[in-house]
């Protein structure tokens, strides 16, 4: 890159996307924070409903060297996940062929394109991609457009973030949803618990995108970001409400987990590429995000943009 960097952050206004932002800030590195819900115009704009024309002028009057797509349609229907997860990539891509063609897109991926994997093997980039669930697939459709595009020579990378734990957990994680629970109640409803999964804290997974965005080294078509450790669901909702002192109980089976534990009973990150190629390793313990998200839930953001 060019050490001048100026970069284009769309979900600013979400888990991730706030994380990134502030994480620039701290860097002194010059971004603008695009969001679906702030009352200023030249920094609100949804990717899934926007006019064309609109986001060409938003993205040619700031110029970005890069733009970090860190927005999504973490639920809803299959239409509003398709709009999410896919429409608003198309449209993205499009605006940077039309009026910032040198830019870099980072665009956030998500485990849920890779599916489940055999009990206690890691996914690498090169990993079968199966996804088992309407989320996994529309974002798998938005991956598939940016590798496109890398084809025909822009310069994108799809970030493939594991589990996101830490301070801010929405309610569409599961760690946001239980924290959400124990706060107003003493018996927790829950789905299935016996997946594990690799939990990464949001303030890694935004070191990494970051130190993605701004490498001058060559950069492979996609990147894995997680602990590489996986853990049992059980084990780290149980782990969150011990830290929270309420004694709350869990009643497995009578709610919403995420992915389904029978489809994707196992996922693991093989990190070694990204540490490899901009020598990003994960630096917060699993202990510490869930302290942090308990001890920081007040900061909470809206679930409207975050991948």
């Amino acid at each position: 890159m060019t050490g001048s960097e100026r970069v284009m952050v769309f979900g600013a206004g979400g888990f991730l996307g706030a994380r990134i932002c502030a994480l620039l800030d701290e860097r002194g590195i010059e971004h603008r924070g695009m969001t679906r819900s702030t009352g200023d115009p030249h920094r609100r704009f949804d990717l899934a409903t926007g006019h064309c024309y609109a986001l060409d002028a938003l993205v040619a009057m700031y110029k970005p060297t890069v733009i970090v797509n860190a927005a999504a349609a973490t639920q809803g229907d299959s239409v509003a996940l398709t709009r999410g997860n896919v429409v608003a990539v198309e449209a993205l891509l499009s605006a940077m062929q039309r009026t910032a063609n040198n830019a870099r897109l980072v665009q956030l991926g998500a485990a849920a394109e890779y599916g489940d994997a055999p009990h206690g093997t890691s996914q690498d980039e090169q990993a079968e991609l199966r996804p088992g669930s309407a989320y996994g697939f529309t974002k798998l459709a938005g991956s598939e457009l940016v590798l496109r595009a890398q084809r025909n020579g822009a310069d994108a990378v799809v970030v493939r973030s594991f589990d996101i734990s830490g301070p801010g957990s929405t309610a569409s994680t599961l760690l946001g949803r239980v924290v959400r629970q124990v706060e107003e109640t003493d018996t927790l409803q829950t789905g299935s618990l016996e997946a594990w999964r690799d939990y990464v804290d949001v303030r890694d997974v935004a070191e990494a995108v970051v130190a993605v965005a701004v490498t001058d080294e060559k950069l492979p078509p996609v990147l894995n970001v997680g602990s590489g450790k996986a853990s049992p669901a059980r084990d780290v909702v149980q782990r969150l409400i011990e830290l929270s002192g309420t004694g709350a109980k869990v009643v497995e089976g009578a709610g919403d987990a995420g992915s389904p534990a029978d489809q994707v009973p196992w996922q693991q990150a093989d990190t070694r590429l990204i540490e490899k190629t901009v020598g990003w390793r994960p630096r917060v313990s699993l202990d510490e995000s869930l302290t942090d998200t308990w001890e920081q839930r007040e900061a909470a953001v809206p679930q409207e943009a975050h991948a």
